[in-house]
């Protein structure tokens, strides 16, 4: 019974969208909550969230001011829910002048006799990890945790002269009971929101004068209830993407001559903003000591694509980057001198010394791939979490990004391409769509191997892999989690662990603009019985579990770009083993062409040659289109599985 009344407490919540006057006191126990043993909306999760509620106050006194305030109240059902009771907070310190302070955290259990226990996170089991000079993360652990308890934390973030207000994410990866969202502000500033994964929302409205500065201020509840978890899903755009949220944005509005001159032009306004903002426009031009020399090198350079190739080479050399993605520079002079930056700093710099090398260039802001689509229609620079170089001229458009160490200036960013992104030039100020038709994901394997008499493949293998791949491939030795994610993009990845390799040559490291080359030698052994020996025609890559497998799909596929695989094996066999089976030549296609899986495989005379193609020509699946895609992979992997079949002669 105890559950069923808090199920309608809760409902009560849902219906009448009160404050948050009727949820339990901070570092106060609910019975009803320890004795709960599953919710009926979330049977099978290993925790739940009971409610989470923020409040964010706007004031205007010299400058914006942001105050939020913060409270999340977990029930952990098993062991498997403990992940939950670790907690990270990050915020940018330095840029935003950023403070989280009033930070509080509570756990209830039920002892052996089942009485309460409440026991509060000290502050010295609260710690403030910097990061780095701009990035801090709060980090504190809950003691004591175990299946059945309750966890709470409340902290307050206050922000100055900042233009974002940060989403609010009403859906997480846990399933949640009831989420609030209050905001208030002066009425002379106008928010607009737009909504993610619902078509409507539960909003209560009031006005009221403030006690101090005697301003209306206008103040909006937002309120969900029972919310699933969000389950993610292979080859999704982005978690950004998909999860059900509520976006806000600061209108610029009243700015006087500014508006007169640009009209309701709001991003032309944004742009003219920025051109004025130290941490942005005023370092376009800025002179940067100890560049020198390398701008009179450049310009002694004819060939314009030359000369872009150098400077972004010298940039990607001197400054490090510190894995910050912001469009806020600190300041690139000292961060050429100090040999490290954001990615910000890294890109401005680009900038500067193309502009001064008499490179006509423009200041891009973008959003990755992990940070979510962008808008055109939603004025919010809270959009963007990037700057990048974007270079246009009568032949050819380019995407700079100086973080992407292994990454040809020629290469659009793997984690900005088939997204929108805003030009902030004041003379342009318009939005890009960044595209590439060449299949950016491209690997060309060769091989030639002859089976020797005792049924063991030996030979030599040269492979290239081409753009994105040669990215991906450079970076294997020092991969993230990031990264992982990037490479199941691509189906095929090379596998040594079963193979016996030996003189590797690796080419093009230094070389942006070429291909990544590997040559080598290997043994392998195939699998045999008495009489049959089996060969694998994929033998030097090991294809990944299929990732469509799932029934029933809720997001879009995304595949990044265009991907491009060819494999040729070619097999001398001895004259004491003879063809038993080979898999047929077949072409498998969608309906529509978007991807095609090509194979041929002949004898001539004691050589075997196959030859295996994998073209996807479109990027991006809508989920309706879901269907098709899985019923062409599971034919596809079905092809993939069958085998070249030898026999021993007797």
């Amino acid at each position: 019974m105890k559950t069923i009344s808090l199920f309608l407490l809760f409902s009560i919540f849902q219906i009448t969208g009160n404050s948050q006057k009727k949820l339990p006191a901070v570092g106060k126990a609910d019975q009803a909550e320890l004795d709960m043993k599953e919710y009926p909306f979330a049977k099978d999760a290993s925790a739940l969230k009971l409610f989470e509620t923020e409040e964010k106050e706007i004031t205007a006194d010299y400058g914006l001011k942001i105050k939020t305030q913060r409270r999340v109240r977990i029930k952990i059902f098993t062991q498997k829910g403990f992940d939950a009771a670790t907690i990270t907070v990050p915020y940018i310190s330095k840029i935003k002048g950023t403070k989280i302070t009033n930070i509080d955290a509570y756990i209830y259990y039920l002892d052996s006799t089942r009485k309460i226990v409440t026991e509060k996170v000290s502050k010295s089991q609260i710690y403030r990890d910097k990061a780095d000079d701009q990035l801090t993360q709060i980090k504190f652990t809950f003691p004591n945790v175990r299946p059945g308890c309750v966890i709470e934390y409340r902290y307050e973030k206050t922000e100055k002269n900042s233009l974002h207000l940060e989403p609010w994410y009403f859906q997480g990866f846990l399933p949640t009971l009831y989420s609030t969202f209050t905001i208030s502000h002066p009425s002379q500033i106008e928010i607009t929101r737009r909504l993610f994964g619902i078509d409507s929302i539960l909003v209560n409205s009031k006005s009221e004068r403030g006690s101090v500065d005697n301003r209306i201020y206008l103040q909006k509840t937002y309120s969900m209830s029972n919310i699933i978890a969000f389950e993610p899903e292979p080859m999704m755009t982005s978690i950004s993407d998909n999860l059900k949220r509520v976006e806000f944005s600061i209108q610029p509005n009243g700015l006087g001559f500014l508006k007169m001159m640009l009209g309701n032009n709001k991003w032309k306004m944004y742009a003219s903003i920025l051109s004025e903002v130290p941490l942005f426009g005023k370092q376009f031009e800025k002179p940067i000591p100890g560049t020198e020399a390398i701008l009179d090198s450049a310009k002694k350079i004819v060939s314009k694509e030359e000369k872009i190739n150098y400077l972004f080479q010298q940039v990607k050399n001197q400054i490090k980057w510190d894995n910050q993605q912001t469009f806020y520079s600190g300041d690139i002079a000292t961060a050429w001198q100090e040999r490290t930056g954001n990615s910000a700093d890294i890109n401005l710099t680009v900038l500067n010394l193309l502009r001064r090398a008499g490179i006509r260039c423009y200041p891009l802001l973008v959003s990755t791939r992990n940070n979510g689509q962008t808008d055109p229609e939603f004025f919010s620079l809270g959009q963007f979490n990037g700057l990048d170089v974007l270079i246009i001229d009568s032949m050819a458009s380019y995407v700079l990004d100086g973080t992407r160490k292994y990454q040809s200036y020629k290469t659009p960013p793997e984690n900005v391409l088939n997204r929108n992104a805003f030009n902030a030039d004041t003379a342009y100020a318009n939005w890009v769509f960044i595209s590439d038709t060449r299949p950016l994901l491209k690997t060309i394997l060769s091989v030639s191997a002859t089976l020797s008499d005792n049924g063991q493949l030996q030979g030599d293998a040269f492979v290239s892999f081409y753009d994105h791949s040669k990215v991906i491939r450079m970076d294997d030795k020092i991969i993230t989690r990031e990264e992982e994610e990037k490479e199941e993009k691509e189906f095929l990845k090379k596998d040594f662990t079963d193979l016996k390799i030996d003189s590797v040559v690796v080419g093009n490291t230094e070389n942006d603009l070429l291909p990544l080359t590997e040559k080598f030698v290997f043994s392998y052994q195939p699998s045999t019985t008495d009489k049959f020996l089996y060969i694998d025609p994929f033998f030097l890559f090991s294809f990944r579990k299929n990732p469509f497998s799932d029934s029933v799909r809720n997001y879009c596929l995304d595949f990044n770009s265009k991907q491009y695989l060819k494999t040729s094996v070619n097999i001398t066999i001895p004259d004491n083993y003879e063809i038993d089976y080979l898999p047929p030549n077949t072409i498998l296609r969608m309906a529509d062409s978007s991807i095609l899986f090509e194979r041929i495989i002949y004898k001539q005379e004691n050589k075997i040659l196959c030859v295996n193609k994998m073209e996807i020509l479109y990027p991006l699946f809508e989920k309706e289109e879901y269907p098709d895609v899985k019923e062409f992979f599971n034919r596809m992997y079905a092809m993939i599985q069958e085998q070249i079949i030898l026999i021993r002669k007797k």
